[in-house]
């Protein structure tokens, strides 16, 4: 294996931080929104409209912006992204119009895609094939420790004072973290042994050959974010509810020990076949949901799903989110990650939109049963389609 140098150590690390504190200028919104409703007396379909308005325009974001930070300086982009997400938080503490809350709401998503792919990008030039998948376990829990301590400081700024804060002191701590990214990625040792793509060496993405990446990251988006959203509701279920939001966190708690540990040994133990690593993860998803439909409902139960649950998902996550677009140099690791992180929301709304229909039909069953075959159905399309697509072997 390759050895790190300092300097790439020092690339990957404050990537890391700085892509964990792109999550202060984002999830504050949500942690806002029950304070902010009760302030302006807004119905509950005025809350799902604010709530809702960013994750369409990051994911346009992130094709746009993915395709712009392989042809601009990522140095600015992601800066740019963290310069303009502060400013829009700013201006929401003090706006009180549900419109113009809104409006910045969706102008914040399209500021917020401004940072994976170009930072992912940066990390490519810098590190080689075989030190990309070493690292690509471990760095994406970046957005998993962001998410967390971002909703532990507003929960504490909450329980403190008034709601206009979250809008405040969380984006300008991101800010802070910006200028140290924006100063570090200015020295010209930070680029030190980089090999850029050139654009007019990147070539399309094409659908008959990427088609089985995007669709299995529908699927994962749907399995991550079906559960995410309702993981308190499922919980509920057997356990009393003042201990129903504690038990839910086991889910992203545990998705960080699938995000560090098993995504990386499905990649070391799949090198250059990682179609089949996929294959492996999205097997380990199906079989974790089919033991709801075995095992008696109970606390225990419950708990145990959201543990294997939260491990598979967020494995399956990384390894498309973070894995492919490093190992996708040749075709711009910024437009790779714009993509699937694109399409990956995509899947999320649509699979908590699928959750919500399924319950008032069947209830958990038909859920459980849906997560057992849509990976199902995916490692069937992989297995046709991956004699076109083979990722470069190091």
């Amino acid at each position: 294996m390759d050895a790190f140098s300092s300097l790439q150590k020092r690339v990957v690390l404050v990537g890391w931080v700085t892509y964990a504190a792109y999550y202060l200028g984002r999830v504050n919104l949500a942690s806002a929104l029950p304070a902010m409703e009760r302030t302006f007396r807004w119905s509950p379909e005025q809350t799902s409209v604010l709530a809702g308005a960013m994750l369409w325009t990051y994911a346009a974001g992130q094709l746009f912006n993915g395709w712009l930070g392989d042809r601009v300086a990522a140095r600015r982009v992601v800066f740019l992204g963290i310069l303009g997400s502060t400013v829009v938080n700013l201006l929401m503490s003090v706006s009180t119009a549900h419109e113009v809350l809104v409006i910045l709401a969706l102008i914040n998503g399209f500021l917020q895609a401004m940072g994976w792919g170009p930072i992912l990008r940066t990390l490519s030039d810098t590190l080689e094939g075989s030190q990309r998948r070493r690292i690509a376990g471990w760095f994406g829990a970046s957005y998993i420790v962001g998410n967390t301590l971002t909703w532990m400081l507003c929960g504490l700024l909450l329980a403190q004072g008034q709601w206009q804060s979250l809008f405040v002191i969380p984006p300008l701590i991101m800010l802070l973290i910006g200028l140290v990214w924006y100063r570090l990625s200015g020295d010209s040792r930070f680029h030190q042994n980089q090999q850029p793509t050139r654009p007019e060496q990147l070539r399309g993405i094409r659908l008959r050959d990427f088609g089985v990446f995007l669709f299995t990251a529908i699927i994962a988006g749907a399995l991550l974010n079906g559960m995410l959203l309702y993981a308190p509701a499922y919980i509920a279920q057997t356990s009393p509810l003042d201990q129903a939001a504690i038990g839910a966190v086991v889910f992203p708690i545990f998705g960080l020990l699938g995000t560090i540990w098993l995504s990386s040994f499905v990649l070391r133990r799949n090198q250059g076949h990682e179609t089949r690593g996929m294959m492996i993860l999205l097997g380990l998803a199906a079989a974790a949901r089919g033991l709801a439909l075995l095992l008696p409902p109970s606390t225990v139960t419950s708990v145990l799903l959201l543990s294997v649950m939260g491990i598979t998902s967020y494995a399956l996550t990384n390894l498309l989110l973070t894995a492919v677009p490093l190992l996708y140099a040749h075709l711009g690791t910024s437009q790779v990650a714009g993509v699937m992180d694109a399409v990956h929301s995509i899947g999320g709304a649509i699979g908590s939109t699928l959750v919500g229909v399924l319950l008032g039909q069947g209830g958990w069953p038909f859920v459980f049963s849906a997560w057992v075959l849509l990976p199902l159905v995916a490692i069937g399309l992989i297995a046709v389609g991956s004699r076109r697509v083979k990722l470069p072997q190091t």
